[in-house]
């Protein structure tokens, strides 16, 4: 077996859907979208027979900033690991994470956690892999929090029905994005959500992120809310319709969604989330979901009918 870096994305995105491609079927243009564009410290290590890819993971090191966040070097990630199902049960996999960990702590890394980096494709461990949660137990990972996927299908609901209006919201308006609001709406970001969700809106509109991908709450012209929107024309793919092919032809997204903190607790969320699945009722939206949910707020999105389809574990490790 030689283990070595991992130059030919096709080969991963073969060994990928091979595996596990049932449960989440990837593609080149998003795994190119999610390789490519990450800015972090990263890289591919691959387990190879007679030049056959049967294994591989991809880690980073946390050295790029995240928005008004500087970076921290303390900081790695497994965004991803996988050995084929007939080559497993033979210390692959462990060598592969043995790789990744020994290059991370050579480079100052003190905390590993699995999934949750910028242009990650799980936010934690997915429970659908099944032997993945007690390989990591093995291996000395903590395993803790739950998150989730939501899903639904909202061409069958009639959302002005489905939740008590406790406030009057007409001096408020919700759109979709102009041109000329996104600094209005970078500014929002900034006050509000100043790390990640900042840089990775910058970042998105570069690369294929459009307007008609945001809605936006205003109180008289100012930006206090937002939602980030998708359905199959969206040429970014972000994490709600990175599992798109499982979703129907006429699929949909929501993520991330917040409001301004000077506006809160007054059912402003559960407004922009009610026009936002609107607006995406009238693009003809079936399947949509909802990605990375946290317990806590189950119930917020319930309310219109969301339910749990994926479940991840938050995982680390401290390995200095």
């Amino acid at each position: 077996m030689d283990f070595k870096k991992v130059s030919n994305l096709d080969m991963i995105v073969e060994l990928w859907n091979r595996n596990i491609g049932i449960v989440y079927p990837i593609d080149l243009k998003l795994l190119k979208q999610n390789y490519e564009n990450d800015k972090q410290n990263k890289n591919i290590i691959g387990a190879f027979e007679n030049e056959t890819l049967v294994g591989f993971v991809i880690y980073k090191q946390w050295s790029y900033k995240s928005g008004n966040l500087k970076p921290n070097n303390d900081i790695g990630y497994i965004n991803s690991i996988m050995v084929d199902i007939n080559y497993r049960n033979h210390g692959i996999g462990a060598k592969l994470l043995d790789m990744a960990e020994g290059n991370l702590i050579s480079l100052g890394v003190k905390t590993i956690r699995l999934g949750s980096d910028t242009y990650h494709f799980f936010p934690g461990i997915p429970l659908e892999c099944l032997c993945s949660k007690q390989f990591f137990l093995k291996r000395k990972y903590k395993i803790s929090d739950s998150f989730y996927d939501l899903i639904c299908d909202i061409s069958k609901i009639k959302f002005e029905n489905v939740y008590e209006k406790k406030y009057n919201f007409e001096k408020y308006k919700v759109e979709t994005l102009k041109f000329e609001d996104r600094e209005g709406l970078m500014q929002c970001l900034y006050k509000n959500f100043p790390g990640r969700w900042y840089e990775e809106f910058e970042e998105f509109f570069q690369i294929g992120m459009e307007d008609r991908d945001v809605v936006v709450l205003k109180d008289e012209g100012t930006i206090i809310g937002f939602a980030h929107i998708y359905d199959n024309k969206s040429k970014f793919i972000g994490p709600p319709i990175y599992w798109r092919q499982l979703l129907g032809e006429n699929y949909g997204g929501l993520g991330p969604i917040g409001i301004d903190k000077d506006y809160r607790k007054c059912g402003l969320g559960v407004f922009i989330l009610h026009k936002s699945l609107e607006i995406l009722q009238k693009r003809h939206v079936d399947k949509m979901v909802i990605d990375w949910t946290d317990t806590d707020i189950l119930d917020f999105y319930g309310k219109f009918n969301f339910m749990p389809w994926k479940e991840y574990k938050k995982a680390t490790k401290e390995v200095l």
